[in-house]
């Protein structure tokens, strides 16, 4: 089976859309977004990113990336309707990769209601129609991709959208990391073998089962992340989680249930956290361990959360792939998504 994993032609001929090229984008994706142009945006005291799945993910990562220094309220929302103080000192970052998402029409129709100074991504749709109806600034984005494998250009664009709010730089601090980031990405590529490829060994160890992915609360946007590739690409049940919560819930059903079940547990372990949370998944590594429950361990790759993070991200990205080689499926389709959004029309 391991051989599959370092056989590239058969890998390629089992992805006609080649979504394996479009995730290894992600440094280049980012890059792109330098050639954006965005007015700067004044009187903004909250920030609320819009949008759903693939979409929002951008979101959560921003948030993850500025809550230790934005002193700005920023969450991402992922349902119809904004949140009760959006007002008119609320950017709406309004995020649709197709631009035809329900609930990212429905969340623009209230934020424009409320009165919020909008901003809308996307590459299409009709969202870009009522942004250029509604002379509303667009960030537009190359189409022709898979939704989940144009994070660069959402996320570059989302971080222009904050830094010209005033409120933080974060679009800069992108910027700065992407050769680091196309560094780490040239070792997990799918020539690299399986015998030195950081994201196909932990394919390999995840083969099997269902993958439960934690993480600590600030990087939490990259275990989802790691679920949602995993459900998309390699068609597979995961959950994710975070530490501390884990500890004071799901802990319990894992020691003293969870031996013989199907669940695997992961964890991410960034360079560093805080020392609470590092005692915290240290101990809890060691009671996993003695109970015979076979943790993967992933550490992230890179130095400081900004390059955890996106480094991260390509990693659990990559390792969703290869687990869809090791399956023998095509990781790009999504039919029951497909057959979701036909029912919901009618």
């Amino acid at each position: 089976m391991v051989k599959r994993l370092d056989d590239v032609a058969g890998m390629k001929a089992a992805d006609p859309s080649n979504i394996l090229s479009q995730m290894a984008a992600f440094p280049d994706q980012l890059g792109w977004s330098q050639g954006l142009h965005l007015a700067d945006i004044a009187g903004i005291n909250n920030v609320v990113i819009c949008g759903v799945g693939g979409s929002a993910i951008a979101g959560d990562v921003i948030t993850d990336l500025l809550t230790p220094t934005c002193k700005s309220a920023i969450i991402t929302s992922r349902n119809v309707i904004m949140p009760g103080f959006a007002s008119t000192d609320t950017l709406a970052l309004i995020i649709s990769y197709s631009g035809n998402t329900a609930e990212s029409l429905n969340l623009y129709h209230d934020a424009m209601r409320r009165g919020c100074q909008i901003v809308v991504i996307t590459s299409g749709g009709e969202l870009e129609k009522l942004a250029l109806k509604n002379s509303q600034p667009l960030l537009k984005v190359p189409a022709g991709n898979q939704p989940r494998a144009s994070l660069g250009y959402l996320l570059g664009a989302a971080a222009l959208a904050l830094q010209r709010s005033g409120l933080c730089q974060p679009h800069r601090d992108m910027i700065e990391a992407v050769p680091r980031l196309r560094s780490y990405v040239q070792s997990i590529l799918a020539e690299i073998p399986a015998k030195s490829n950081q994201a196909k060994k932990i394919a390999f160890a995840l083969r099997d089962g269902v993958a439960v992915i934690y993480s600590p609360r600030n990087i939490r946007s990259v275990a989802l992340r790691w679920q949602n590739q995993i459900n998309e690409n390699a068609k597979a049940v995961a959950f994710s989680g975070e530490i501390p919560e884990m500890n004071h819930n799901q802990l319990v059903g894992w020691l003293e249930g969870g031996k013989g079940c199907s669940c695997r547990p992961v964890f991410l372990l960034p360079t560093d956290s805080h020392p609470t949370v590092q005692k915290m998944t240290e101990v809890t590594l060691q009671m996993f361990n003695e109970r015979g429950l076979d943790p993967v361990m992933a550490t992230l790759p890179g130095n400081g959360l900004i390059d955890n993070v996106l480094q991260g991200i390509v990693l659990g990205d990559m390792v969703s792939y290869y687990m869809a080689v090791l399956k023998g499926v095509d990781p790009a389709p999504v039919a029951a998504i497909k057959e979701f959004k036909e029912r919901i029309c009618h």
